[in-house]
């Protein structure tokens, strides 16, 4: 009888054991935080973890799929199977979703050349005139300039 009861009772204690496991997991740990800043946690994550409820079921989420021994991707793949993209702070860097961030900053890239050179050939002076008709039309307008010019002078001095 007295095996029996150290039988249940010592197995009481591995049981106890076994079931707050998940909260003797170390929040400070490196490879935790690093799972846990990928995540966005629903837009909580940037709140107090002592005051969000959010932020702490996603913590003892996290802390339980470890303490399971799964790996960094295989918890980070489980919340992208079940949330979408929306789940982690940061796009994965494949597919449509590397497309759909490189292509507007090319986009813009590339109008930004376009209007730089529409404008420069819009600017670029016609070459089709005649280099004396410039030079008669730029003496012509300074001969005037100087005799308002002088007119304005007289005309205060």
């Amino acid at each position: 009888m007295k095996r029996f009861v150290f039988l249940i009772i010592f197995s009481l204690l591995l049981s106890v054991n076994v079931i707050f496991a998940e909260e003797d997991f170390d929040y400070n740990s490196k490879e935790f935080q690093s799972i846990v800043r990928m995540l966005s946690m629903e837009g909580h994550s940037g709140d107090d973890l002592a005051t969000c409820p959010v932020k702490q079921t996603y913590y003892n989420e996290v802390a339980g799929l470890l303490a399971q021994g799964k790996t960094k991707d295989e918890i980070l793949n489980d919340y992208v199977d079940q949330l979408g993209e929306e789940a982690l702070t940061a796009p994965v860097k494949t597919g449509f979703s590397l497309t759909a961030w490189i292509t507007p900053f090319l986009l813009l890239f590339l109008a930004t050349f376009f209007v730089y050179f529409l404008i420069k050939k819009w600017v670029s002076p016609n070459q089709c005139g005649d280099d004396l008709n410039r030079e008669f039309i730029n003496e012509t307008e300074t001969e005037i300039l100087l005799s308002v010019i002088e007119k304005e002078r007289k005309k205060y001095f």
